[in-house]
């Protein structure tokens, strides 16, 4: 299928990845695997009443949902500097030309103001609106808990409660700051994207010698966290940029229909929707741990530690296999999402 005998929504998600593709920014999934995730779930809320919400609550920002999903990455480029909060990076990224008006920039300003300071810094000063886009829970266990090193109150899956209850007239819980339910949108949008990218959620733990180490038995060693793979070399640089670069192949030029598919398949969550970022992230962990499969890791060199990985044989293969079915997961649990969010 081509772009121009898709239907209308889908083709204009296509133009936007064609945009996207040339960019080279280090975000989750990157711009092309958002933008994608938001693109298939458009298509699969289409006609209910939780595209008519989405619209209406996007009207401000005047973008679609497949654009919408990558405005947390977006907001990255607001830095403090002299005491004020500055959008630095105007006209750089594509994509994020749709936030580039005068209010876009106000608002991505106000909210990493308002999402500061008020979360324990990670990895250096690594400011609280960040934190909201990973967990880094040990590849040893089977499900997402509180309780395991990694996970935190301001965490992905904190983040993704935090948005759900915004959209549903409940005030964000502390540590979040979120303006309004087009915020909360915003942020969401993205943040179902984060939670199936497999190095957002499971976290491999080494030690000096490049020995896999289970944080959550004895005593923790803060020098053994990889950073989701930021901290290790796959022979093409970070590891986490790997993973989160996806083959033009399988964004949404490359899947179309195929995807949407295979997204109307996905089996929807059981439980309550306040349940299902914890779900979510427990499942992905079994895709974090496929992730590292196979893998060999030098010792620990420079400060703060990095090790070099080793590849087995096939793994490209197997990295895009996976990236491919949790971009699937991804649109179609965004839409279930959504409309358990506004039913009808």
């Amino acid at each position: 299928m081509n772009a121009m005998s898709c239907p209308s929504g889908l083709r204009a998600a296509i133009v936007l990845v064609w945009a996207l593709a040339g960019m080279g920014s280090a975000q989750a999934w990157g711009p092309k695997g958002h933008a994608t995730t938001g693109a298939i779930a458009a298509q699969l809320i289409a006609g209910t009443r939780a595209e008519a919400e989405v619209a209406r609550l996007l009207q401000g920002p005047a973008v679609t949902l497949s654009q919408a999903a990558v405005w947390a990455d977006c907001v990255k480029a607001v830095h403090l500097e002299d005491g004020a909060f500055i959008y630095t990076e105007p006209g750089r990224y594509a994509d994020c030309k749709p936030f580039e008006t005068p209010e876009g920039i106000a608002r991505a300003e106000a909210y990493v103001h308002a999402n500061w300071q008020q979360c324990k810094p990670r990895f250096g000063d690594d400011p609280c609106h960040k934190q909201y886009h990973y967990t880094d829970v040990s590849l040893q266990h089977l499900r997402y808990s509180r309780q395991w090193v990694g996970t935190s109150h301001h965490d992905l899956v904190a983040a993704l409660q935090a948005c759900m209850a915004v959209l549903q007239g409940r005030p964000a819980p502390r540590p979040f700051h979120l303006r309004d339910r087009t915020e909360a949108l915003l942020l969401l949008a993205h943040l179902v994207g984060d939670v199936h990218q497999p190095l957002h959620v499971g976290a491999i733990y080494l030690d000096g010698q490049g020995r896999r180490v289970n944080p959550d038995a004895g005593h923790h060693d803060p020098h053994s966290d990889t950073v989701g793979g930021n901290r290790i070399d796959d022979g093409h640089g970070s590891m986490h940029r790997s993973w989160d670069d996806v083959p033009q192949r399988l964004a949404l030029q490359g899947l179309a229909e195929e995807a949407v598919s295979e997204a109307r398949r996905v089996p929807p969550s059981p439980g309550r929707p306040a349940d299902w970022p914890v779900q979510w992230a427990s499942d992905t962990l079994g895709a974090s741990r496929a992730a590292y499969e196979g893998m060999v890791f030098s010792a620990a060199s420079g400060k703060p530690p990095h090790w070099a990985a080793t590849l087995p044989e096939g793994y490209i293969q197997r990295r895009e296999e996976i990236q491919r079915a949790q971009l699937v997961k991804a649109g179609a649990r965004l839409a279930q999402l959504l409309r358990a969010l506004f039913p009808g």
